[in-house]
């Protein structure tokens, strides 16, 4: 019989839950799209966004030690607030390009199976997005989009833990968003996002508790940015 950690398992259910939300989400989105009349008049131009990111992470990881898998350890990262704002430009009714960034957040490193009850150690990040986005047609204050683009994962500091000499690498990645604004006036509204990140990166290592060995690790981190407030557009 297998023998599943808790903490995998609700790791592998928040997960889950996820999917099948952003993809109902979307879904919802472009049957509202579909069945809506045809949309009045946008404001072209450049827009701005700032308001609260929450940054949930599914992350999993392959641990190694003096050369060799440590079977079954893995790793867990400290889901994250900050305050995310982005810059974009609507070229038409239809389409749009944002850049999105915000402060970086810290990230606690956990090890689990073996490893449980090891802080790996601290990383500090800034994962930046740069999206095209597809608004679907639609009347009125609500007005919801689809999107595509790239993320760069960008590692700004790491503070040893369990591990001495912590490094973690900078990566790139793909993106996925849906959301909506929620215009109150021409200019002015609310808006909300659900960007799927798809990015992998690795980090190495000295462990404390192996008297000094090299460590490494390929960490998949696959985080989903919920992203809120207020939007202006110029």
């Amino acid at each position: 019989m297998t023998d599943h950690h808790p903490r995998e398992e609700e790791r592998m259910k928040r997960k889950g839950h996820m999917k099948r939300w952003a993809g109902a989400l979307a879904l919802a989105l472009i049957g509202l799209g579909a069945a809506g009349p045809a949309a009045a008049q946008t404001r072209l131009g450049w827009y701005t966004q700032i308001g609260p990111a929450g940054i949930g992470f599914s992350e999993s990881a392959k641990i190694s030690a003096g050369g060799s898998t440590i079977p079954g350890a893995s790793a867990t990262l400290s889901d994250n607030l900050t305050l995310g704002f982005g810059l974009g430009y609507r070229f038409s009714d239809a389409f749009s390009v944002i850049a999105i960034g915000g402060l970086p957040p810290t990230t606690t490193i956990k090890g689990t199976g073996p490893l449980t009850g090891i802080t790996v150690g601290k990383v500090t990040y800034g994962p930046l997005i740069v999206a095209a986005n597809y608004h679907i047609p639609t009347a009125g204050k609500f007005q919801p989009f689809v999107g595509a683009g790239v993320n760069y994962t960008m590692v700004f500091d790491a503070k040893d833990g369990g591990l001495t000499k912590l490094k973690a690498k900078s990566a790139f990645g793909a993106v996925l968003r849906v959301g909506f604004d929620y215009m109150v006036s021409d200019t002015d509204g609310l808006f909300f996002s659900a960007n799927k990140v798809f990015v992998n990166t690795s980090a190495t290592g000295n462990a404390v508790a192996l008297g000094g060995a090299p460590v490494s690790a390929k960490i998949t981190l696959d985080p989903l940015i919920l992203h809120a407030g207020w939007v202006h557009r110029f």
